[in-house]
């Protein structure tokens, strides 16, 4: 994969290997459904999945958005949302992103994208879309492969939940 070049999408080949590969998925999970581990596909090429947090007793919930108009040539992306309206509007959403600090997965309120000249969410990992759509670096041994599968962005981010989970973003206006 050449990372100095945008990620282009196809809806039909994302489909597809979102199709191919969600059995495979569940199958390596040891469950049959996306309902029995409480995952949402509310359209064809978008997968919500609750995570969540946790800073001494307290458990904060998320809802993370997977979409797969770009997968399997590059990794679905991932936001988080806001349950409610299964969408991120910045600044008023922002409370519903976790600071998620590790090496693997950052994350970020409000991205200077450059290219469109706007502010995006970003979780900074290179098993999502958008760290390829910002063209940021990584090293070769992170490199995104079409063998792969959005398993591998589900374990990173829930990687950066145990390892460096800093709560959540603030709400807007406090």
């Amino acid at each position: 994969m050449v990372t100095n070049k945008r990620p282009t999408i196809d809806v039909q080949a994302g489909l597809k290997a979102f199709e191919e590969d969600l059995p495979r998925v569940l199958a390596c999970l040891n469950v049959s459904s996306i309902e029995e581990l409480g995952w949402g596909m509310p359209k064809p090429l978008t997968l919500l999945v609750p995570m969540s947090g946790k800073i001494g007793e307290k458990n904060d919930e998320y809802l993370l958005r997977l979409g797969f108009h770009a997968y399997r040539a590059w990794p679905p992306s991932a936001q988080f949302i806001n349950p409610a309206t299964n969408d991120y509007v910045y600044p008023q959403d922002q409370h519903f992103v976790p600071r998620l600090e590790s090496n693997e997965c950052r994350t970020h309120i409000a991205y200077d994208h450059t290219a469109e000249g706007k502010k995006i969410q970003l979780v900074c990992c290179s098993a999502t879309f958008e760290f390829y759509d910002v063209l940021h670096s990584v090293d070769a041994a992170y490199i995104w492969s079409e063998t792969d599968t959005f398993l591998k962005t589900i374990n990173a981010i829930r990687r950066a939940f145990s390892e460096s989970y800093k709560g959540r973003f603030e709400a807007h206006g406090k």
